[in-house]
């Protein structure tokens, strides 16, 4: 007899379902209800949050008292971590929040191994995220990692992802699935990161402030109130950032800084019950301007006056941005069935100036999604399955002109472009006949792209207009199995699809119009075996080995002509193979928690040829090989303090790997007071020292720039200082 997912049925952790079902555009919020487990890698871990919260159903056992087991939706129905049949990750509200400002991305994502994120402090083109070597390749916003914003996805249909919408001040925990997971989301799918917003407040109002002063101008203040007005709760949070940056201009006699940011969001979400399920609505808004200070080459990289490209700043590098996205999602049961229904729609135009052309882009873009489960009873357990399809539409207008020192010139190139995209998808968890579980899942998706071409041509001159279609069936199987009652196996494999871009299709070094009709998805296969564990009842490790091949693997450079432009073709075949440790510890009775990653990453070309070249056996550029954290966090009642010193290897910055970024190490320490009461007002007084030795290094790299600017410096010792008040 059947379930829905979200029936209690069974016993142990396994039996736990999930109910899924609907929602309405653009961003959209989906609580995941905090559990304070800091990053650890094992559900069996059972540890108590900094806050000291209980769950209802808690065992408490002598002094120690322990928090529910901690579950994961990454996997598209709710799971215990300890029995997740893929290599997941999750960092909690007090990890995203404390002593962190919420302005760049890497402070959401610090600690998570395969995760790697190279800041370059240039809302311009935002952070490069990769999850073991998918993303690397990214010159601006987020490739080959599919992101999702409560449910909702902040991927689009050509597998672009844009963050700056993210209001990072309200998140209140997020979960990365490292690996590729095509078989689970389709497009861009090297690996997922999930995000969540903090829940509501159950009391009728709470308002909370916060104020953030520091280095290179950096102000930002945020403004949120939250509560329940009967059944329903609501979230508002209004957030504005200036940022002066440190990129000097080499042409000013008073150290005048190019970089600038000044970031104004609004978010808003509601949650209600309805029709015997959740509805969430949301609204995102966002502006921004910003300046690209641009990157350089090796004999200016270790200037101490960290300058930007002269060139840059004469032809007005820079990116504006508005943005607006609206979602809603309903979650329920019915008919004996599981129901998740989500809609998004997103508006988004662009201005963005590059050294040669300045780019002019309005894009559109919607999707429905639509699931359905259950839950069956069978002789060794619970089996759940699930069903459903996505369809997306993507529709840009695109206009690229000269660049005549930050002016208009010459119209290159106008045409509308559209990306349609439909995936049907089927996933199963299968109980295995003593213990552990099997998932198995199967996914289809074609995603069709079309160029109109717009520009005024002479009369037999090609037209650009045309189309190019792209699909892919993509199977997945995973498994866990219990060794122990404190070791878990886990595996699994899995297929790549990746399209490329429609901004990589349309940038064509020849300048022609339409769609390169040579750039083609990069496709492959992967497979991971790991163990996680717990060692007493408030530590645990989790270590992780995984090895993937790539064809086609979509490879960006740049050309004479267009400097400061990203061009991509595909090389012939690719591999990348790594291994994943973390440990986790928590010691109450001090009270000290200790947390330690390493990831070592080694992307290689098996099969490449560049203008006669052989680059076989050379490294994926943009990718540290070796990377790992450290972090020891004190936590008495009253405050906390942390320091953590966080290593990156060398980076190779081009495909022959003739130069490489240096490896370098930053040392930071954060501490602040909790809860200081004053009446019916909390403060939360709290200190950021970033880069605390003020050690010369590369943030990020420019893979495969033109004349050799590779190089993006990043900042020196930096200080922040933040109030947050409720009340």
């Amino acid at each position: 007899m059947g379930e829905p997912l979200g029936t209690p049925g069974g016993s142990g952790l396994r039996a736990r379902g999930c109910g899924w079902g609907l929602a309405l555009a653009g961003i959209v919020a989906v609580a995941a209800w905090p559990v304070g487990v800091l990053g650890s890698p094992s559900a069996h871990l059972l540890a108590p949050s900094p806050e000291g919260n209980v769950g209802a159903d808690t065992i408490v056992t002598g002094d120690t008292i322990p928090l529910e087991p901690v579950e994961v939706t990454v996997l598209r129905v709710r799971t215990p971590l300890s029995a997740a049949p893929m290599a997941v990750s999750v960092r909690e509200e007090e990890a995203l929040r404390s002593a962190r400002s919420g302005t760049f991305l890497e402070e959401a994502l610090q600690g998570l191994p395969g995760v790697q994120v190279q800041n370059r402090f240039n809302p311009a083109v935002g952070e490069r995220v990769s999850i073991r070597g998918f993303g690397a390749r990214a010159q601006f916003g987020v490739r080959g990692v599919r992101v999702m914003v409560d449910g909702i996805p902040a991927t689009l249909p050509d597998g672009q992802s844009t963050l700056e919408h993210i209001d990072l001040g309200s998140i209140g925990r997020v979960e990365a699935l490292r690996g590729p997971a095509s078989a689970l989301f389709g497009n861009a799918s090297g690996g997922v990161l999930s995000f969540h917003t903090t829940p509501p407040a159950t009391e009728s109002v709470k308002t909370e402030a916060e104020l953030v002063v520091g280095s290179h101008g950096h102000r930002k203040g945020q403004l949120t109130g939250s509560g329940t007005v009967g059944e329903t709760g609501y979230l508002v949070s209004l957030s504005r950032l200036a940022w002066d940056g440190y990129r000097t201009d080499p042409g000013s006699d008073t150290q005048a800084t190019y970089g600038a940011a000044d970031r104004l969001g609004l978010n808003a979400r509601a949650i209600r019950p309805l029709g015997g399920g959740e509805l969430s609505v949301t609204l995102n808004l966002m502006d921004l301007d910003a300046e690209n200070p641009g990157s350089l080459p090796a004999e200016m990289r270790d200037d101490e006056d960290r300058p930007a490209w002269g060139f840059n700043i004469v032809q007005g590098a820079s990116k504006e941005v508005r943005q607006g996205q609206v979602g809603t999602r309903w979650m329920g049961q019915g008919g004996g069935m599981d129901w998740d229904l989500s809609l998004f729609a997103v508006r988004r135009d662009v201005v963005n100036p590059i050294p040669s052309h300045i780019i002019d882009l309005s894009r559109d873009a919607g999707g429905v999604r639509l699931q359905t489960g259950r839950l069956e009873s069978t002789r060794w357990g619970p089996l759940r399955w699930y069903a459903g399809l996505e369809a997306e539409l993507q529709q840009d207008g695109r206009l690229n002109f000269g660049n005549e020192q930050g002016q208009r010139g010459d119209l290159t190139l106008d045409q509308n472009e559209r990306v349609r995209s439909l995936g049907v998808f089927a996933q199963g968890v299968i109980p295995l006949p003593l213990e552990g579980e099997l998932m198995v899942g199967l996914r289809h998706d074609r995603h069709d792209f079309r160029a109109r071409d717009r520009f005024p041509r002479d009369e037999g001159e090609p037209s650009g207009t045309g189309q190019r279609g792209m699909d892919a069936l993509s199977p997945s199987v995973g498994g866990h199995l219990p060794l122990s009652d404190r070791v878990d196996l886990f595996a699994s494999v899995g297929t790549v699809f990746e399209t490329p871009s429609t901004t990589e299709l349309a940038n064509r070094p020849g300048g022609a119009g339409g769609f390169n009709p040579e750039l083609e998805p990069q496709r492959g296969t992967s497979g991971e075996v790991g163990l996680r564990g717990r060692f007493g009842l408030n530590s645990s490790w989790e270590v992780t080995a995984y090895r993937t091949h790539l064809r086609n693997e979509l490879v960006p450079f740049e050309v004479p002509d267009a400097p400061g432009r990203t061009f991509f073709r595909n090389a012939g075949s690719s591999r990348y193979q790594g291994a994943e440790l973390t440990v986790t510890m928590d010691l109450p009775e001090l009270p000290v928690q200790g947390n330690l990653t390493y990831t070592w990453t080694d992307g290689r070309f098996r099969s490449f040829e560049l203008d006669g070249d052989a680059l076989d056996g050379n490294r994926v550029p943009g990718l540290a090989p070796h990377r790992g954290r450290a972090a020891v966090r004190w936590t008495p009642a009253s405050f906390f303090g942390e320091l953590s010193a966080g290593y990156s290897h060398r980076v190779p910055v081009n495909d022959d790997n003739s130069e490489f970024a240096p490896s370098h190490t930053l040392v930071e320490l954060r501490g602040g007071v909790r809860n200081l009461a004053l009446g019916e007002v909390t403060l939360e007084p709290w200190l950021a020292v970033t880069n605390l030795l003020d050690r010369s290094h590369i943030t990020s790299v420019t893979v495969n720039a033109f004349g050799g600017r590779f190089y993006e410096p990043g900042p020196g010792r930096s200080l922040q200082l933040g109030l947050r008040t409720g009340f």
